[in-house]
């Protein structure tokens, strides 16, 4: 399996990066070389940050929708937990969201699962995810139920 990691903190990318030992794991610190390392290599699944500099990653999966359709499972991992975000990934194309801090076993065994999974079945797993972010979202802002 191959792996692009993307996240500007090295000791991410090292510790995620001995828990998928044994698997073609590429570094990129931020969008820019992710996005490089796209247009020269395949990747079955990108484990991609939020918050990089140059260009972040809503950027990055954007333009990896754009170029590349679903023929990669993206999993976003970043620090913000906010409903919100989760929206915004997915509406952009993300196949998970996984938050920091993180178990590095649990992590891997996401982006193991992810280069396994169909098309059909990521594109499902998707609009499922959607949508309870979604839910979750009106629920914090207070929206999900009316006033009595």
């Amino acid at each position: 399996m191959r792996v692009l990691l993307v996240d500007d903190d090295p000791s991410v990318r090292g510790v995620l990066r001995l828990g998928l030992l044994g698997h073609d794991v590429v570094e990129a610190a931020d969008g820019l070389e992710a996005l490089a390392a796209l247009e020269v290599d395949a990747f079955d699944v990108v484990l991609l940050d939020l918050m990089m500099p140059h260009l972040d990653g809503y950027d990055v999966l954007g333009a990896i929708r754009e170029r590349h359709g679903d023929s990669v499972a993206v999993l976003v991992l970043t620090g913000r937990a906010a409903e919100h975000d989760h929206v915004a990934a997915f509406r952009l194309g993300a196949d998970g969201y996984l938050t920091k801090p993180f178990d590095v076993d649990a992590i891997c065994e996401q982006v193991e699962a992810s280069a396994a999974r169909d098309l059909a079945t990521r594109r499902r797993l998707r609009r499922d995810e959607l949508a309870r972010a979604e839910f979750l979202a009106r629920l914090e802002d207070g929206l999900a139920f009316p006033a009595d």
